[in-house]
């Protein structure tokens, strides 16, 4: 009786770990985000982690229009962006997975500098390459 309840503790938890985000919260992520770009993509590499289903993602893009830029940045500034594309499980739910930057499109980007890098990373996750989400 006793395992029972335990397994279910568990799965309950472990349900909860990987819900879904509410559209207002990445909202929240890309108003506090402190780098708002638009952005041409000039060059994509990928690297597939064929165990985990994952895709490392390195960007360099030009900067085409500066909203917000903590870092300073400057219109024809040209960055690099690195980020893990997470494979999402069939039939899983979770939080939406950071789309892989295509070369030469053009995109919203909410990124935050890292300094240990030395590069720019997304900052609202799943939403960090697409326009802020309007309040409803």
């Amino acid at each position: 009786m006793k395992q029972r309840i335990l397994l279910l503790i568990l799965l309950l938890c472990t349900g909860t770990l990987v819900a879904e985000i509410a559209p207002h919260e990445y909202r929240l992520m890309q108003l506090g985000s402190p780098e708002h770009l638009q952005l041409k993509v000039l060059s994509v590499s990928k690297s597939y982690n064929l165990f985990s289903g994952n895709t490392k993602v390195k960007a360099n893009a030009e900067v085409l229009l500066v909203t917000r830029s903590n870092s300073n940045l400057a219109v024809g500034d040209r960055i690099t962006i690195k980020y893990t594309h997470n494979k999402t499980r069939k039939h899983w739910a979770g939080p939406r997975p950071i789309p892989i930057l295509r070369k030469k499109a053009e995109t919203d980007a909410f990124l935050a500098f890292d300094a240990e890098q030395n590069c720019y990373v997304p900052s609202a996750r799943g939403a960090s390459f697409e326009p802020l989400i309007r309040e409803y």
